[in-house]
């Protein structure tokens, strides 16, 4: 059904081949926040690429507190206080694994214009009976400027292991569609895949187990309205990378 879609589109834009705008959508700066004190939490310091959204490094965005110490199951956590004070939360995915459970919270900062609105997420991880039960194992903030207009997850098995994963969407428009996709391994705590693309999209594939990429190729000529094919492709985890185990080329 996806590939069905999927040239559906193409062939609607064969028979228009419009030309479209490449131009990168306006964006504006973000405000540094400052920790609150907050109940139950504490606080402690291939297809075309597109550039990767700046992002801070591993360590959590600024205003996230390190634990919340009740012990309590993901549908029950206070979403709101976990996330920078002040951010307002735009997704809660949850996930269960062999080491508990966990939970991905995306947050932006408040405003009308989608286009300035800084945005980031968190992973969350319980380990029941632990004090604290709940930390904060990773985080990632993009300010106002850098182009990221709506971020998402997915969690699934990814890698066959049983446990949930996340696949974290950030987008960052463009004629292109373009965003950057990262695999999170819920149980090991950790970022273990990323890719940045345009004219193409990245779901969980549930058989075989992994990713399921379907992408727009074109030729030295093709106009951007008119890809010369689409390629499927199934991307499975071998331990250490996400590798191809399947390809389907269709012309258009």
């Amino acid at each position: 059904m996806r590939r069905i879609v999927f040239l559906t589109i193409a062939v609607v834009l064969l028979a228009a081949c419009a030309a479209l705008s490449d131009d990168p959508p306006t964006t504006g700066t973000r405000s540094p926040t400052t920790p609150s004190p907050t109940s139950g939490v504490s606080h402690t310091p291939s297809p075309s690429e597109a550039p990767s959204p700046s992002a801070a490094p591993a360590a959590l965005p600024d205003g996230v507190p390190a634990a919340f110490d009740e012990d309590v199951p993901a549908r029950d956590l206070p979403v709101d206080e976990l996330v920078p004070p002040g951010d307002e939360v735009t997704g809660v995915d949850r996930g269960a694994t062999a080491e508990g459970e966990a939970v991905v919270i995306s947050f932006a900062t408040p405003g009308p214009d989608p286009f300035t609105r800084a945005r980031g997420f968190v992973v969350w991880r319980r380990n029941e009976g632990a004090d604290p039960p709940w930390r904060a194992g990773y985080g990632l903030a993009h300010g106002r400027h850098d182009g990221v207009l709506a971020i998402s997850a997915d969690t699934t098995d990814l890698t066959g292991d049983g446990s949930d994963d996340a696949l974290i969407r950030e987008e960052t428009g463009g004629s292109g569609a373009c965003a950057t996709y990262r695999v999170f391994d819920l149980a090991v705590g950790a970022p273990i895949w990323k890719r940045a693309v345009c004219d193409a999209e990245i779901q969980p594939n549930p058989d075989p187990i992994g990713l399921f990429e379907v992408a727009r190729v074109y030729g030295p000529e093709d106009p951007h309205c008119c890809p010369s094919s689409i390629r499927d492709r199934v991307l499975a985890w071998n331990g250490d990378a996400f590798a191809v185990v399947s390809e389907e080329l269709t012309p258009l």
